[in-house]
């Protein structure tokens, strides 16, 4: 197999897997060698589930998304055609530390049985049929977010800019303010999960994004499984979110605006949903802009009864808002759907909402 701590984990979580199938139990463990070099699976797993002798035909992998999964089951069937002429029950199965949702109805498609570490297992031949669902090991869900963090996020930012466009690493590269490279990483992880397609190769590739609303699936998932991001909560005496605003407004003349409107108050203005907000959540790019937001409006930090949330982010080339400049200061639709999706009260209801009116694609 392909690595022996791989091996050993996904051999034992199998077990454990079939010992809840009546009948099932785990036999001995073969390489084949009658088969050329270039279609030999990892190994052959004789097993009987349900009362009926299987040999299961393996190929072992790390983490399994579409793109990956067809590329195996591919390899796999070339392997099975090798041994048409024997008189065993073969079939085809992925084990893998983590496989995608998506991966997984591909293979229940597909027929080609599979397990991951988080316990799940399907089988489907003649008369038997397995299916055992899990929820992802904490680790692997980990993984599967890291595309929804930090540069790799702006690289997703810039994808939705340009919904069903063809697009290069470079001109992304350029409109997410990130390097070639982690454009590059980014887009082989959408390319697995088969968010994107793909034309052209070396200098001339081009990705477009042909599944916006399952990556925002995801990206909502990942948010809801993770830790809210800090906000701190402040006060500034007698006056309403509006009042905040237009303060803000007249004491930041300059194009490069170091701040932006974001949450219920944003929302507000893109697609009215609430009959009114009690607090004006503006995100920073920078400490200093953040003090000297703090100081422009006197606020003072509290544990209750704000009207000033602060969300501190990092310094950003790249400001997404609308093009009509009496809405400068507004976060784009996209941001600030996130950032309702780790607020509080009605804001996640507010979130779908604005969705429904200004996430929408062809």
């Amino acid at each position: 197999m392909k690595t022996m701590n791989i091996e050993s984990n996904l051999l034992k979580s199998l077990g454990e897997s079939l010992e809840a199938v009546p009948n099932a139990y785990l036999g001995e463990i073969s390489l084949e060698t009658g088969m050329g070099a270039g279609l030999r699976p990892d190994a052959i797993l004789e097993a009987v589930v349900a009362g009926h002798e299987i040999a299961f035909l393996v190929e072992t992998r790390g983490d399994v998304y579409p793109r990956d999964a067809r590329e195996i089951v591919w390899q796999l069937k070339r392997s099975l055609r090798e041994l048409e002429s024997s008189n065993r029950r073969y079939v085809p199965m992925i084990l893998a530390r983590s496989i995608s949702e998506g991966a997984q109805e591909f293979l229940q498609e597909e027929q080609v049985a599979y397990h991951d570490l988080s316990g799940s297992l399907f089988v489907s031949v003649g008369e038997t049929f397995v299916l055992i669902e899990r929820p992802k090991p904490k680790r692997a869900k980990r993984r599967a977010m890291n595309v929804f963090k930090g540069t790799r996020a702006q690289v997703l930012h810039a994808l939705f800019d340009r919904p069903g466009e063809w697009v290069s690493g470079l001109e992304l590269a350029e409109n997410a303010a990130v390097s070639p490279a982690t454009v590059s990483e980014t887009l082989k992880d959408l390319e697995r999960r088969d968010w994107l397609d793909v034309e052209g190769e070396g200098p001339a590739k081009r990705r477009r994004l042909v599944q916006p609303d399952v990556l925002l699936d995801a990206w909502r998932d990942a948010i809801l499984a993770a830790p809210p991001s800090k906000r701190t909560r402040y006060y500034v005496p007698r006056m309403k979110p509006e009042d905040l605003a237009r303060k803000i407004e007249r004491n930041n003349h300059h194009d490069d605006v170091d701040l932006e409107f974001t949450g219920q108050f944003a929302a507000q203005t893109y697609a009215p949903f609430l009959s009114s907000v009690s607090d004006l959540t503006v995100r920073t790019f920078g400490k200093s802009a953040q003090n000297r937001l703090i100081s422009t409006l006197g606020a003072r930090e509290v544990s209750e009864g704000a009207n000033l949330v602060v969300i501190e982010g990092k310094p950003n080339k790249v400001r997404r808002r609308m093009y009509d400049t009496n809405e400068r200061f507004l976060a784009s639709p996209l941001q600030i759907y996130l950032d309702l999706l780790e607020d509080h009260g009605r804001s996640k209801e507010m979130a779908e909402h604005l969705r429904s009116q200004k996430l929408v694609w062809k």
